[in-house]
């Protein structure tokens, strides 16, 4: 025998209710998904802290970093800039000074690079990198934050020798020119802490790599025309600073100083491209090396 349960209020199911228990599978996945996300941008703030604290803390990199390019600045601004004078760029003539502080915030740029590139052989030599990865942590999120980290670390300590080059010459350059001059620090400076975290990838011996850097930087540095006019170079140098990032670099500074965005635009590609090509590289490098351990 069969009992029919009358259907009171109680045991009604409403239309808001059975509305509400169909879509209730995809308020779960939605729910999902904004945890996930918010996951992914913990992760991210996590590791860039991190990065901070170990980019920053360590005091013996920050001064090898700074010291070269404050006694540079110092140096140029007490007596080369006075003994030079002018030099003649793209046909028009400019004070030594302003010529070359793109080169000198270049130089900034490679000495922090340095600094994110060592930070790599820190995990390693600590054992952090297997704990990082024994963490239930995004790929992603630790490669953005660890390329972030680097590029905020470059552009920081150019921005802070551009404000010192500024006290200490006094450039008339126009508003355009700073803007565009700012563009190009950005750019190159994401280049830059690409290229060497990239390098840094390639060696698996701390000392090596070291010894590179400190052999590598300074020829890059001048094969390029940073301190000179690529007139004044000589013939095996104008031919090999083409195949030299630095040049690349420098030029885009330069003519963002001197000419602004209608002559720096083509240079702002090549680094926007170099930058988006070492991304791809250090990111499939680093996965790799994650699977390895």
């Amino acid at each position: 025998m069969t009992v029919e349960i009358p259907e009171t209020a109680e045991t009604a199911e409403t239309p808001d209710a059975a509305a509400t228990t169909k879509d209730a599978p995809a308020t779960a996945v939605a729910r999902q998904a904004e945890a996930g996300r918010r996951t992914w941008q913990h992760d991210v703030l996590a590791v860039l802290y991190r990065e901070y604290c170990l980019l920053t803390r360590n005091r013996t990199n920050l001064l090898l970093a700074i010291t070269p390019s404050a006694v540079y600045l110092l140096l140029f601004a007490t007596s080369l800039s006075r003994l030079i004078g002018d030099v003649r760029y793209q046909g028009r003539p400019f004070g030594y000074a302003e010529f070359t502080v793109p080169a000198l915030l270049l130089s900034s740029m490679l000495a922090a690079a340095t600094t994110a590139g060592a930070s790599l052989f820190q995990e390693r030599m600590g054992n952090m990198d297997v704990e990082l990865w024994s963490y239930p942590l995004r790929r992603g999120s630790y490669i953005t934050a660890k390329l972030t980290a680097g590029a905020v670390l470059v552009l920081a300590q150019t921005l802070a020798a551009l404000a010192l080059a500024g006290v200490l010459f006094s450039f008339r350059w126009p508003a355009d020119h700073w803007a565009a001059l700012l563009l190009a620090t950005v750019l190159a400076s994401v280049a830059f802490n690409g290229l060497y975290l990239l390098l840094a990838t390639a060696f698996k011996d701390f000392q090596r790599f070291t010894v590179t850097i400190n052999v590598l930087a300074p020829v890059l540095l001048f094969a390029a025309p940073s301190f000179y006019p690529v007139e004044q170079m000589a013939p095996l140098l104008r031919w090999l600073s083409w195949a030299d990032p630095v040049t690349y670099g420098i030029r885009c500074l330069r003519d963002a100083a001197l000419f602004g965005f209608g002559t720096a635009w083509p240079w702002m590609l090549v680094l926007a491209g170099i930058a988006l090509a070492t991304g791809a590289l250090i990111t499939r490098s680093m996965v790799r090396q994650a699977r390895r351990l």
